[in-house]
Parts: structure tokens; C-alpha cells; sequence
């Protein structure tokens, strides 16, 4: 079994992290405001969803193989 390039695996550690976060925020705005958070709030995630990655990515810390 071969293992993932550790900038490969930091990518998709940062991707779910964004997204659960991205996610969370939806679902807090629907339950205090009452109003659906499409498009706005959405699409804005989603545009910051890159730059979210990118930032974990190059902040976390360094392994060596």
C-alpha cells in the first residue's frame, strides 16, 4: 500500500476542514436567522474555500517522509 505525498494528504486534510467549517456556518445562519443562506453566504464559502485551503496548507506543520 502506498502512502499519499504529504502535500497531497495536507490538501485534503485542509479540504475537509474548510468544508465542515463552510458547512457549519450554513447551517448556524439557517437556524438563527431563519433565512435560507443561498446564494450569498454559499456562494462567498465557496470563493473562499481556496483561500481557506491554500492558508491551512501553508501553515501547517512540516513532516518530513
Amino acid at each position: 500500500m502506498s502512502r499519499l505525498d504529504p502535500l497531497l494528504e495536507e490538501v485534503i486534510v485542509a479540504t475537509l476542514a474548510v468544508t465542515v467549517l463552510g458547512v457549519a456556518v450554513a447551517v448556524l445562519f439557517r437556524l438563527l436567522t431563519g433565512v435560507s443562506p443561498w446564494p450569498f453566504l454559499v456562494l462567498g464559502e465557496i470563493l473562499g474555500l481556496g483561500m481557506g485551503i491554500v492558508l491551512l496548507t501553508l501553515a501547517s506543520p512540516r513532516r518530513r517522509p
